[in-house]
C-alpha cells in the first residue's frame, strides 16, 4: 500500500481495514463482553488453536491413516497432503503479509482503550491473525474427511479461535477475517500438487 498516494492510502484502509470505524468498535465490544474470571476459556482455545500444533495435526492424521483399510487411507493421503503443502504456503505468505502492510497490533493502536491484551504476540504486526490462518488451512484441509457433522465441528472451531485472538486483545476481526480467508485459499491452490502427492504416497506404499 505504501506505493499508493497518500491521498489514496487512507481512504482505502478506511474502508477495507477499518471498516468505517467498526473494526475497532467490533473489538472492543467482544473484548469487554467477556467477563476477567472465564478468561480461561479463550486463552485454552487460543493454545490448543496455535499452529505450534501442526505436527501434532500431521501426527494425528499419519495415525488415523494407519488404522484405515486402502480405500480409507486414500482420503487421508489427499488431506494430508493438502494440510502440509498449504500450511507451508499461508505461514510464508502470511509472514509476507505482516511485513508488507505493518499494520500495528490493536495494544499500540488504542493504547489504555485495549481492555486487555494478556496474549503475548508472536510479532509486531497484526494483519493477519497467524493463528486464525491456521485455523483456517485446517478446516479446509480436512473438510473432505467428515460428515456434516464434523464440518460444523471444524467451523465452529475456527471461529472460536479466531474469537479468542480478539479476546485476548492480539487481533482486531478485520485480522482474524483475513486470516482464515487466506489459509483455505492456500490449501486451495495447492489442491493439485497435494493430489499428486497424495497419488504417490499410495503407490509407494502398495509396491511395499
Amino acid at each position: 500500500m505504501d506505493t499508493l498516494a497518500p491521498s489514496t492510502v487512507q481512504p482505502v484502509r478506511h474502508w477495507l481495514y477499518d471498516w468505517g470505524g467498526a473494526n475497532v468498535d467490533a473489538f472492543l465490544a467482544i473484548q469487554r463482553a467477556w467477563p476477567d474470571a472465564w478468561l480461561w476459556l479463550p486463552e485454552v482455545l487460543s493454545t490448543v488453536g496455535s499452529y505450534w500444533g501442526a505436527p501434532a495435526v500431521v501426527l494425528l492424521l499419519l495415525v488415523w491413516r494407519r488404522m484405515q483399510a486402502r480405500r480409507g487411507a486414500d482420503s487421508l493421503d489427499a488431506s494430508l497432503c493438502s494440510f502440509v503443502l498449504g500450511f507451508a504456503l499461508a505461514m510464508a505468505a502470511a509472514a509476507v503479509a505482516k511485513m508488507a502492510f505493518a499494520l500495528p497490533r490493536p495494544s499500540l493502536v488504542l493504547g489504555e482503550a485495549v481492555y486487555r491484551a494478556a496474549s503475548g504476540p508472536d510479532s509486531r504486526y497484526t494483519l493477519p491473525s497467524g493463528h486464525s490462518v491456521y485455523v483456517g488451512v485446517l478446516a479446509v484441509a480436512l473438510w473432505p474427511l467428515f460428515g456434516w457433522g464434523g464440518r460444523v465441528g471444524l467451523l465452529a472451531f475456527a471461529a472460536a479461535v479466531g474469537w479468542s485472538r480478539i479476546v485476548l486483545g492480539a487481533h482486531f476481526p478485520a485480522d482474524v477475517i483475513v486470516g482464515m480467508a487466506l489459509g483455505g485459499m492456500c490449501v486451495a491452490s495447492v489442491g493439485p500438487w497435494a493430489e499428486r502427492l497424495a497419488r504417490r504416497l499410495l503407490a509407494a506404499g502398495a509396491r511395499r
